[in-house]
């Protein structure tokens, strides 16, 4: 059941008995559907257990990296402006590792370390190579990037 709400409220969102009510970022309409549980599955658990590796693992790096991250997602999110879409550091390293299990399947999210991507000279222990690399987009002046993920 999909309800079309008549005047919206942009911070209007969020669960109430049954229904969970949203705004769409593109059209500004809101909407409010009926709250559904997610059926637990093993591939939940995956996906749980690499995020909450993943957010270990960001705390991990080192404060150098985690500046060229930010300014990084900051520079994206100018480019891609009106697109509807956000990135910090935190979710800019996620979407990261995921690029890095896409070009190279071996790579386990669930077990990496800094200290591990440093060792085996992956393509993200700085952003500049990320980007050259095409793991990332390219963005202006991404060469200052060049810091060391350890």
């Amino acid at each position: 059941m999909k309800v079309n709400l008549m005047k919206p409220f942009g911070a209007f969102s969020g669960k109430l008995d049954e229904l969970v009510y949203y705004v769409d970022k593109f059209t500004g309409k809101g909407y409010a559907r009926d709250y559904v549980v997610p059926k637990h599955s093993e591939q939940n658990t995956i996906i749980g257990n690499t995020t909450r590796h993943l957010s270990q693992y960001y705390k991990d790096l080192s404060p150098d990296y985690l500046c060229d991250l930010r300014n990084y997602a900051d520079r994206l999110n100018v480019m891609l402006m009106g697109h509807g879409t956000r990135l910090n550091g935190p979710s800019m390293n996620m979407k990261l590792m995921y690029m890095l299990k896409k070009a190279l399947p071996g790579i386990d999210l669930q077990t990496i370390t800094p200290q591990e991507v440093f060792d085996n000279d992956l393509p993200v222990k700085t952003i500049k190579e990320a980007v050259e690399t095409g793991l990332i987009p390219m963005v202006p002046r991404y060469e200052e990037f060049s810091h060391l993920i350890v």
